[in-house]
This record gives C-alpha cells, sequence and structure tokens, in this order.
C-alpha cells in the first residue's frame, strides 16, 4: 500500500486505488463477481518456435486499439501475427477496426475477422487464439487480463496497468500464477532511440551525474475535449450498465471520470513517470504533487470531468551518484512544445521524445565528445542542420517587427549578462525509428509468445507495477496537499 503522511483522503480521493472492494465490483463485469479458477494453460499459447505466426485478438476497438492495428500493419514483420477477432461493446469502433484490418496486408488476415461484443463469448467461440492485445479503459484492465491468462492466452495490455493499485498488483499474481506472457504497454522500453540513449549515454555516464530529469505533455483544451454521440451509433443503456458505466458520456470520456481512470497523470504521465525509473534502474523515495481540474470544472458551458488535468509532480530520488530530482507537469492549457523528457547531468544535456522533434544533446564546453562520435557505430552524431537552442530561432508564421521599433530597438541594446554560461556543443542520437512508435514493443511481445521466454518481455508486468506505484503516489500527493514518502515494500507484490 503506497504510504502518506496525510489524513486519510475523501472516499472520491486515491483511497479508491487501495480499495479491494473497489477493484472486485470492477471485476463483476468480466468475471461475474469473481475471479475464475485457474484453468488448464492452452498448448497453443506453450509452444515453442521462432518465427511462427501468432493468431490475435484484439479487445477494446477505440483511439488505442486503433494505434496497436496501426503499428501492427505498418510495423511488424511479414506471418508474425493474424488477426482472428476483435471485441468492443460499442459496434461503431469494432466496425471500424475491423474494416481497416481487412483492407491492410492480407498476411495479416486468415479469411474473415470475427466481431464480438462480449469477451466471453471471443474466447468461447475461437479458440484458436494465442494471444490477446487489451486496450480497454483502465478499470477493466485487471480482470480482462486475468480471465484471458486463465484462459491460457498470452497477454499484451495497454497501461496503465490498472485504475487502482489493487487491480494493479492482481495482475502481477495472475502472471505468476498463469506463468504466461505479460507484457504492458509502456512502448518506450523497446524504442531503440530509447534504449540507445539508456544504455549508451546515461549507462555509459556521457551526461556525468546526473541531478534533474524533466518531462511533460502540454495539450491545449481542445485535445481534450469532451467526446459526443456519433450519429445511428448508440448504445443501449442496459449495455453500458452491464460493463460497468453510468452513461454514453462517461464511456466516451472515462479517463476523466475516477470509477475507470486517474486523468492525463495516469493516461500521458505514465510513459514519461515510467522513464525516470526505467533510465536509471532506480525507484524514487518521494514525491509531492500539485494540480486540479482546472478547465473542465462544469463552469462557463464547459464539461465536468472529475479527474484532475493540470498536474505537476516532484520526485526524488537517491542515485549512487548522489540525489537526484525529477519533475513532471502534464498540461490542459497548451500545447506549446508538445511532449518530451530531458535528462541533466555536470557533462551533459539529452532531450528525446516519441516525437522525432526532440534528438538533441548538449556538451558542457569544457567536455570533449569527439571520441563518442569516431566510435563504431558511432554513439553521438553532428546536428544535420543548424540548431536553435532559443524559441526565437525558430521559424514562425506572425510577421517580424519593423526596422526602428520598439522590440528591434529594445533587442539591439540587450546585453549578454555575464552570469550566463557559454554555449553548449550540440550533437544528436544516431538512431531514427521508421516506424510506428507502438510496433517495436508489439514485436517484443510476439518474439516472446513466439519462444515461450518471459524474460524476453522489455516491460513485464512487475517492472510496470513499479510504475503504477510511482503515478498513483502523485494522483495521492496532489489530493491530500502532502509529501508522500514511499518505502521498498511499496514496489513489491
Amino acid at each position: 500500500m503506497i504510504p502518506t503522511i496525510a489524513p486519510a483522503p475523501p472516499p472520491t480521493g486515491l483511497s479508491r486505488y487501495m480499495d479491494r472492494r473497489n477493484f472486485l465490483r470492477s471485476s463483476t463485469f468480466i468475471t461475474g463477481g469473481s475471479l475464475l479458477l485457474l484453468t488448464s494453460k492452452s498448448a497453443i499459447a506453450q509452444q515453442s518456435a521462432p518465427g511462427r505466426t501468432i493468431k490475435c485478438a484484439l479487445v477494446g476497438c477505440g483511439a488505442q486499439g486503433d494505434r496497436l492495428r496501426n503499428a501492427a500493419a505498418k510495423g511488424l514483420g511479414k506471418g508474425m501475427i493474424q488477426w482472428v477477432a476483435v471485441c468492443d461493446i460499442w459496434e461503431y469502433s469494432r466496425r471500424k477496426i475491423r474494416g481497416a484490418m481487412l483492407g491492410e496486408s492480407k498476411h495479416q488476415i486468415d479469411g474473415d475477422v470475427k466481431v464480438y461484443e462480449d469477451i466471453h463469448e471471443m474466447l468461447e467461440k475461437e479458440p484458436t487464439i494465442e494471444a490477446v492485445f487489451i486496450a480497454t479503459p483502465d478499470f477493466l484492465h485487471a480482470s480482462q487480463s486475468r480471465l484471458c491468462l486463465e484462459k491460457g492466452k498470452a497477454v499484451y495490455c495497454e497501461k496503465m496497468m490498472s485504475n487502482t493499485i489493487e487491480g494493479a498488483r492482481d495482475m502481477v499474481k495472475a502472471q505468476q500464477q498463469t506463468g504466461l506472457i505479460f507484457q504492458i504497454g509502456h512502448q518506450r522500453h523497446s524504442n531503440p532511440r530509447y534504449i540507445h540513449l539508456r544504455d549508451k549515454i546515461i549507462k555509459e555516464g556521457m551526461l556525468g551525474r546526473v541531478t534533474h530529469c524533466y518531462g511533460q505533455w502540454n495539450r491545449g483544451v481542445s485535445a481534450s475535449a469532451p467526446l459526443g454521440k456519433v450519429k445511428g451509433y448508440d448504445i443501449p443503456q442496459d449495455v453500458l450498465t452491464k460493463n460497468g458505466y453510468a452513461s454514453f458520456e462517461e464511456f466516451r470520456n472515462w479517463r476523466f471520470f475516477s470509477k475507470y481512470g486517474a486523468g492525463p497523470i495516469s493516461d500521458l504521465g505514465a510513459h514519461q513517470i515510467d522513464m525516470f525509473n526505467w533510465m536509471y534502474d532506480a525507484l524514487p523515495t518521494s514525491v509531492m504533487a500539485t494540480g486540479g481540474v482546472d478547465y473542465y470544472d462544469g463552469t462557463n458551458g464547459r464539461a465536468k470531468f472529475e479527474e484532475p488535468d493540470n498536474v505537476m509532480a516532484l520526485y526524488e530520488y537517491k542515485l549512487p551518484s548522489g540525489a537526484m530530482r525529477a519533475y513532471y507537469q502534464v498540461l490542459t492549457t497548451t500545447g506549446s512544445q508538445g511532449y518530451f523528457e530531458k535528462h541533466m547531468g555536470v557533462d551533459g544535456t539529452a532531450l528525446i521524445s516519441e516525437s522525432p522533434s526532440y534528438n538533441q544533446l548538449y556538451a558542457e564546453p569544457s567536455v570533449d565528445w569527439d571520441k563518442f562520435a569516431s566510435s563504431s557505430p558511432p554513439t553521438i552524431v553532428k546536428p544535420s542542420e543548424a540548431v536553435k537552442n532559443k524559441f526565437w530561432e525558430h521559424d514562425r508564421s506572425w510577421e517580424k517587427p519593423r526596422p526602428g521599433s520598439f522590440a528591434v530597438t529594445s533587442l539591439a541594446k540587450a546585453v549578454a549578462d555575464v552570469r550566463e554560461s557559454k554555449p553548449l556543443v550540440p550533437w544528436e542520437l544516431p538512431v531514427v525509428l521508421n516506424v510506428p512508435p507502438h510496433a517495436p514493443h508489439m514485436k517484443n511481445f510476439i518474439e516472446a509468445v513466439q519462444t515461450n521466454n518471459y524474460k524476453h518481455l522489455t516491460c513485464p508486468v512487475e517492472m510496470a507495477f513499479q510504475c503504477a506505484v510511482t503515478v498513483f503516489a502523485a494522483r495521492e500527493s496532489l489530493l491530500t496537499g502532502m509529501k508522500v514518502v514511499f518505502k521498498p515494500s511499496d514496489f513489491q507484490v
């Protein structure tokens, strides 16, 4: 259980993350109110044959499910998978996904792609399924993952693992009890650019002692605008109720309602907060966070969401080299500067993102990195074009000030402060990812299934559980206004 020195939070707060009854309530929508008894492992799922085709199903056909479908189509090699079935309670989503699959490369389709509304029915009628990709709302992850594992299927489940600590813990136990392949969708773990930064830059000490990390995911309010109905594709209320949703509005916008998710700090932040742990093989010692529902608060005709849309969190780590602090922000205000992570050491700084816009390293003036560029293969390379360190150096769509205007004359008189550091020497990572960002992670999962090798996974459930604890603690600190101090046992199942 995540510790806190603050009074118990209100019932609608983080206490839900550690409430077993809450987890069991969400499980009833999948398992009928009780966890399934262990079943015998599928002989198909236990085969070990590198390169064989894996028959797969997709559960959850919304935006994230579509990303997985697209990554499979564009980034997996020929014959790695065959889509057998898709499952979603909304006809609009499952029809759209199925149509896209049928229109793609035929090597990923073997005949028809069956469509199901109920996951039990799909698993019962499609016994050839070997692996299930789960991209449903977070509150369903734990029960659906256990169900599939106990049916003998390998599972790739999107992050966050669950919307509760108890649910995430049960997912680890489900893997331990079945022994099957179980990957969590923190796709940066398989991204060759991130692996290069971790193994060749940070672990090799090129940045020197790292004292600070920074991450952000800035989005404009329009990116979080409420999703509405699609003409001709309603979901009957009895179907919504059966699957745990109070209304169609909550079904469409589940991320912002406490019963189903944990808002942007979980939905977006988990990817990047996870990188603080993974890059340094470390776990935080404490976190302090602030934030709130600052925009979609129900005023001025805006929608009313429950989960904070703006969050800022400060983590503390104790590395062998000394203290490190990691700051993270997720904003529903402006999309300015997008999303990236920054690692700052005494010898240099590295910026990275799944977006190719951020691929920079900077050496301190006193540090010589030329030897790393001359290695074979090179660890770093010179920038392909002039580096623009300051925002005003980038291309802009607005008109520049006229000569003689206040702006120009003021800038002309500006003098650099004597305390300003010398310019850093720019470099770049030599690794380029030319497939969708989820593709390498899906490939890693399929390879593990092909060879029945759990150790091959880059993000097994035990590792993802540590991320879940790290993220949920920020949510707790935000609610209570108190610093959360971790114990090593908090990260163990």
